[in-house]
């Protein structure tokens, strides 16, 4: 079902970015024991520092069909192209309503995964993060975000991360499901 649009100011939006940031710095970027003492993504904080992450607040609908010329596939699009030119590694799409139901985003980026599964997008890869997220490893439920979002990145730059903890005890209490997931073992 839609969700119905809604304004969004540019305070509003900052007040969201600037809440998705205190996440990250707050408990992204902490180390954790249970990923061998680093952070749960070890590389957030290089990112935010370097500003190789385009945020953008949108009121998208859920059950957007992800059509070849919808806004989302659109913004996507323009993303990967400047992950070419800008030094740009991470899309970073939040909805300011944290209403939306975990449920309904989930099924969005399956579908927005499956859609990128093709051409010019196929290196590409997308997450969610929910309020309610119940994903976790261990005991941390490392996708629990102030509001609903999506992130895509470059596959080739997860390969590249993942393979450079492959040392380290960050995969330690990952699933054999959570290491398909991120594509281990390679």
């Amino acid at each position: 079902m839609k969700s119905p649009g809604q304004v969004v100011t540019v305070d509003r939006e900052q007040d969201v970015v600037d809440a998705v940031m205190k996440w990250s710095e707050d408990f992204i970027e902490r180390p954790h024991a249970i990923f061998g003492g680093l952070p749960i993504c070890p590389f957030a904080r290089a990112a935010r520092l370097k500003e190789t992450i385009r945020f953008e607040v949108r009121s998208f609908a859920m059950d957007d069909p992800l059509d070849g010329d919808s806004d989302l596939v659109l913004l996507v699009r323009e993303f990967t192209e400047q992950t070419k030119s800008s030094g740009l590694e991470t899309l970073f799409v939040i909805h300011p309503d944290r209403a939306q139901r975990l449920q309904d985003l989930e099924a969005f980026v399956q579908r927005l995964n499956a859609r990128m599964t093709g051409g010019a997008l196929q290196g590409f890869q997308a997450f969610e993060a929910h309020p309610n997220s119940a994903f976790r490893v261990g005991n941390v439920y490392t996708r629990q975000s102030p509001f609903p979002s999506f992130q895509v990145l470059s596959r080739e730059l997860l390969k590249k991360g993942s393979d450079s903890l492959l040392g380290s005890e960050y995969y330690a209490q990952f699933t054999p499901e959570m290491l398909r997931a991120v594509g281990m073992p390679r």
